[in-house]
């Protein structure tokens, strides 16, 4: 596995992803209420939450609960947010995976 090549794939890819998504769905990014990405590592998700100018209280980070377990991350993270404050409030949230293999999706979620 070639860390610093995925390390740089998604710092470039996901944050255009993001915003191709959000153009093409006509949403702006401040009406998005959470965000959950695959927890590849904290020090990623930290950068890229910077990069998107997505701030902290709106960006799921439990990595530290449980490591990279690959594709279960999102649903992990989900639970993990389901009985906060922000979970119940938030109607539009983002989630976003991609992988080593050069992988990735995004998707809205719209709450009623």
């Amino acid at each position: 596995m070639d860390g610093k090549g995925i390390f740089e794939f998604t710092m470039e890819k996901i944050p255009r992803l993001l915003e191709r998504f959000l153009i093409k769905n006509i949403i702006n990014i401040e009406n998005i209420d959470l965000f959950v990405f695959h927890q590849a590592n904290k020090y990623m998700l930290e950068m890229m939450r910077r990069k998107m100018n997505i701030p902290p209280n709106k960006y799921v980070i439990c990595i530290e609960n449980f490591g990279n377990t690959v594709s279960n991350t999102i649903p992990i993270a989900l639970r993990e947010s389901f009985n906060t404050e922000l979970f119940k409030n938030s109607r539009n949230i983002i989630l976003c995976g991609f992988g080593v293999g050069l992988s990735m999706s995004i998707c809205n979620i719209v709450k009623n």
